[in-house]
């Protein structure tokens, strides 16, 4: 017999950070399904690219517009892969993700971000200790990408 086939999620994420009294700020997103603040990210469907599916999240999560809302770094995304229990689908899973850098643009879009009550402003603490300031749930992965990108700036 042979080894059962591991599931596997590819996704896009989008690193969306500003600086407010000298600390980073990464952009989360309530996420019901898992009960934690993440990234904003998104399933890659087979016949788009990272990118494109980038766009199409940003899209469909944030209601922003490329070129208008959003700007995507011309730095090639940072491409990360690990295996991992997912906890949503209750089985070992293989993650393939390719991580952007994204500048938001001084919007009405873009505004309405801050009026959302499934976004949140996490700092660099919230993030390493798992809890948000109003207790919420932080998403470990979303250390794990930081770590493994680099993107840490050390506001601790």
């Amino acid at each position: 017999m042979g080894e059962p086939l591991l599931r596997q999620s590819t996704a896009s994420v989008a690193l969306i950070r500003r600086v407010e009294q000298a600390r980073t700020l990464w952009l989360a997103q309530w996420n019901s399904r898992w009960n934690h603040f993440h990234f904003v990210s998104g399933h890659k469907y087979p016949t788009e690219s990272f990118r494109e599916c980038l766009v199409r999240e940003l899209g469909e999560e944030l209601g922003l517009r490329e070129q208008t809302d959003f700007v995507i770094s011309d730095e090639a995304p940072t491409p990360i892969e690990f295996q991992e229990w997912s906890l949503s689908a209750r089985a070992e899973t293989r993650y393939v993700m390719e991580l952007f850098n994204v500048a938001l643009c001084p919007t009405p879009a873009v505004e309405a971000i801050d009026r959302d009550p499934l976004n949140r402003w996490l700092t660099e603490a919230e993030i390493r200790r798992g809890v948000s300031a109003d207790g919420r749930p932080v998403s470990p992965t979303m250390i794990r990408l930081l770590t493994e990108s680099g993107a840490w700036t050390g506001d601790a």
